[in-house]
């Protein structure tokens, strides 16, 4: 196991334990196992960043909406169906370009969802090679317009939420310093004993 292996389950680990001593019991997302992840790397025809290759192998992961912007992780087969959609719904689109010239965004085949809110929006791997291979982006399904990254990893994503739920700090904090248009939030459990992130008082 790499380091990497080790703190993608560390940093679930502490999340998990937050939410078993706070909120109320919620579904879990299917773990996937190795042949299926080789699978979708043949498939896809790339290698799967080291963090998300261990996200998906985690077990016992809460199917609720306990990451910031309100997204529930999602089962591979479901993160493989949505990408599906979303790759036909921009081959529908078809080529499109602003005022400028310059090409519309278009959700692309090197994108790999792994979380998704109740509106409909996504938080999607980018596997493209560059800067930006493995960073967690917001996917926005009306604007499709990528912006800052929210996470620079899923192993940044989780070491984020893990300290600021155990430590009553905002999320999110680097994306909004660089500009991004999620701002950075705190953890509220409610009355239901549900899991809410709410914008950080300035």
């Amino acid at each position: 196991m790499t380091s990497i292996d080790h703190e993608v389950r560390k940093s679930w680990d502490r999340i998990d334990a937050w939410c078993r001593d706070r909120l109320q019991r919620a579904p879990v997302r299917a773990a996937a196992d190795e042949g299926q992840l080789r699978a979708v790397e043949a498939d896809l025809e790339v290698a799967l960043p080291t963090e998300v290759h261990e996200w998906w192998t985690l077990d016992r992961v809460s199917a609720d909406y306990w990451i910031p912007g309100s997204f529930a992780p999602v089962g591979l087969e479901e993160a493989l169906e949505t990408r599906e959609i979303w790759l036909l719904v921009a081959e529908q689109e078809g080529a499109s370009f602003d005022a400028n010239g310059e090409p519309e965004p278009r959700f692309l085949p090197s994108f790999l969802p792994i979380a998704m809110s109740p509106g409909g929006d996504g938080l999607i791997v980018d596997l493209r090679l560059g800067d930006s291979y493995g960073s967690v982006f917001l996917w926005n399904h009306e604007t499709w317009v990528l912006g800052v990254p929210l996470w620079g990893s899923v192993a940044f994503m989780l070491q984020d939420i893990a300290a600021a739920l155990e430590s009553g700090t905002s999320a999110l904090l680097r994306h909004a310093a660089l500009g991004g248009t999620e701002e950075a939030c705190v953890a509220v459990v409610d009355d239901a004993g549900d899991l809410v992130w709410e914008v950080a008082e300035h």
